[in-house]
Order: structure tokens, then sequence, then C-alpha cells
């Protein structure tokens, strides 16, 4: 079993999820369950999962300021992604 760093979240990121109607209920649900991870610029990892209520979500990790996960964005999968996902 993985260890996982608790995810770091404030007033910003919060309010930047909650735009794109996720909460931080489902990131952490994802987070912490099987997920495709792909790397990106600046350090960030995009995660690509499925909540534990069927959502296709794709949740955006930087570690380039700090060393505990930051939550930079989440949001529902666009087309492309569903399809690296395998759906």
């Amino acid at each position: 079993m993985r260890e996982y760093p608790d995810l770091v979240w404030d007033q910003w990121n919060t309010d930047h999820i909650n735009k794109h109607k996720v909460t931080v209920k489902e990131v952490e649900e994802l987070y912490f369950s099987e997920y495709i991870k792909k790397e990106t610029y600046k350090k960030r990892l995009k995660l690509l999962g499925e909540t534990t209520s069927g959502r296709y979500l794709t949740v955006i990790i930087s570690f380039e300021k700090q060393k505990q996960p930051y939550v930079v964005s989440a949001r529902d999968m666009s087309k492309k992604e569903r399809k690296i996902y395998d759906l």
C-alpha cells in the first residue's frame, strides 16, 4: 500500500475547484484511490481518476513551491482525457 502525503488546501484552491463544481471530498477520494498519473510542466502531476460516485475527474497537483502536494485545479475529464483513461 502506498503512503500518501496530505493534500494542501487553502482558500484559493478550494475556491478554484468550486468554480468547476468539484468538492474537496471528491478530490481526496480520487487522490487516495487508483488513478492514472501523467507528469506535466513545473513539477506538476495530472491525475485522471474516478470518484466513488462515478464522476471522472482531472486533478492537477503541484510540488513546485512546497513538499506537500498542492491542488492547483480539479475539473471533469475532457473527451481526450477520457480516451486516455479508456472510457
